[in-house]
This record gives structure tokens, C-alpha cells and sequence, in this order.
């Protein structure tokens, strides 16, 4: 039998677990059900295996996924050593106004929403002369790009973005690593006439192990995520040339405008099934051996 305060513990947590319930877990097993029909959003019917056989032999998808690839690692390659160099510095200002400030600063893109970025920068990057990047190009005698409209430019040219309006949050989560990382380790460091690139190989690196790893597991799952800035600049097609199409434009297409909730809900699980992998693949590469 519960005791008194146990049932009053369970009758503050009752509200948490009906919303997990109503919010989180039935709306999983609602879309792994749906997934085994052709459903249209009202009535369905059975498909079995057949939504997930059609997504693994479609080639839009395995090319939704080659895209989604290149740009996370892009975005990773980029964005992860360009926010732990700023916070890096940030953590050696020894004024703690000035640190503040530049925190601030940093994370101030982070506040703006997606979509109002990605406006601004299709602003910034308009493939014609009138755009301010090709106007800067121009000063140094360099010919105009299409950033947005050249299918070789506008992954990179989402992926700056996404660093930008990113940054300031990898800045704080590296901060907090460094900052966890005790001083006596590199007085000690300092003390047997270990340089500063040795006390950065030997004592922030595996300090920061953890970190990364949290880093790089959040980063491949924003990464498969990615959807309002390609939606903007691109379309439900991707454009330019279909090279911003990534897997959530995939479901989007089947969910939104074919109506095809099935597909869409068995896409979402094999994204599901990718990203699981690919941090199991995580686990393994940061795994303590020691």
C-alpha cells in the first residue's frame, strides 16, 4: 500500500505523466499505426510493410538523405570549432563585464526566429548585383555568385546562416565545459612547463570529451531536423535544382501535399531509425575505455 505522501507525490506528477501520455507517446504509436496505411488523414487502408518499401526504392528520398548528410556535416564541420574558438576566447577575458557583453552579443542571433533569418539572408545573399554580399564581392573585383540560386552555392550558403543564427548557443554550452574544467590542472600543467598547446591537447580536449559528444549528438539530430530555412529559401522542392531537399521536406511533400499521411508518417519513422544509428554510432566513437 502507497503511503499518504506517496500518493500525494504521484498526484503531482499525474498531470506530467498525462501530458507525456496525450502529448508525447500516443502521438508516437498513432504515427507508427498509420504508417502501415495508405492514409489520407480521415480513413486508411492497410498497407502493411508496403509505405516503408515504396520510401527505401524512391530516389527522392535517398537523395532528401544525401543532402541532409552533406550539409550536417558541413553545418558540424563549421559551426562546432568556430563556437568553441569564440568561447575559447570569451573564457579567457578576465574582465566579467566584458565576457558578459560578448555572451550577449553572440547569442543574440539565437533569439530571432527561423524563418526571419532565413529572410534576411536571402536579402543579404540576392543572387544579383544588388545583393550585399555580391556588392562587397564586386568592391574586390570578384564576379557575383548566385548564393541562393546555383545549386553549387546554396548549401553552403544555408549552412553560413545556420552558423550564424546558431553560434551563440554552441558558445554557452562549450562555456559551461571549459568553465567545469579546475584551474589546478593547468597551474599544475604550468607548474611542470607544460605549453599552452600541450594544456590544450592533455587537459581542455578530454575535459571536454562530454561536451562534444553532446555537441555532435545534437548537432546530426538538428541536422536531420532541418526544415524552415531550406522551406524558405527553397520551397517544398528544395530549389535551386532540388539541392535543398532535405528529409523533411520529404515528409512535408507526402504529408501536405499529396496527403498521403502514411508515407509521410513511415518517412518519419526511417528518419527516426537514421538518427538512432547515427548516435549509437556517437556512443561508440566517444565511449570511455578507460
Amino acid at each position: 500500500m502507497l503511503s499518504n505522501k506517496q500518493v500525494i507525490g504521484y498526484l503531482f506528477l499525474l498531470p506530467l505523466i498525462i501530458g507525456v501520455l496525450v502529448f508525447s507517446l500516443y502521438p508516437i504509436g498513432e504515427a507508427f499505426r498509420i504508417s502501415l496505411y495508405h492514409h489520407n488523414g480521415v480513413r486508411g487502408v492497410w498497407a502493411g510493410l508496403g509505405n516503408y518499401a515504396f520510401i527505401l526504392s524512391d530516389s527522392s528520398f535517398w537523395k532528401a538523405l544525401r543532402n541532409t548528410i552533406i550539409m550536417g556535416v558541413m553545418g558540424l564541420g563549421i559551426g562546432l570549432p568556430l563556437s568553441f574558438i569564440v568561447a575559447s576566447l570569451i573564457n579567457s577575458i578576465v574582465r566579467p563585464g566584458m565576457s558578459v557583453l560578448f555572451k550577449a552579443i553572440y547569442f543574440l542571433p539565437n533569439v530571432t526566429s527561423t524563418i526571419a533569418a532565413s529572410i534576411v539572408f536571402l536579402l543579404l545573399f540576392y543572387p544579383t548585383e544588388k545583393g550585399v554580399a555580391n556588392t562587397v564581392l564586386n568592391l574586390f573585383g570578384l564576379k557575383p555568385l548566385g548564393w541562393m540560386s546555383d545549386p553549387s552555392y546554396a548549401k553552403i550558403s544555408v549552412i553560413l546562416m545556420d552558423t550564424w543564427h546558431g553560434v551563440g548557443y554552441s558558445v554557452l554550452i562549450w562555456l559551461a565545459g571549459l568553465q567545469s574544467i579546475s584551474r589546478d590542472l593547468y597551474e599544475a600543467a604550468e607548474v611542470d612547463g607544460a605549453r599552452k598547446l600541450q594544456q590544450w591537447l592533455y587537459i581542455t580536449i578530454p575535459g571536454m570529451k562530454p561536451v562534444i559528444f553532446f555537441m555532435v549528438v545534437m548537432g546530426t539530430i538538428n541536422a536531420f531536423k532541418r526544415f524552415g530555412e531550406v522551406y524558405v529559401i527553397g520551397g517544398p522542392d528544395g530549389n535551386p535544382g532540388g539541392s535543398l531537399f532535405t528529409l523533411m521536406l520529404y515528409v512535408y511533400r507526402y504529408g501536405f501535399y499529396t496527403y498521403d499521411f502514411g508515407k509521410a508518417a513511415a518517412a518519419s519513422y526511417v528518419i527516426f531509425i537514421i538518427i538512432l544509428l547515427f548516435t549509437l554510432l556517437n556512443f561508440k566513437a566517444f565511449k570511455n575505455k578507460d
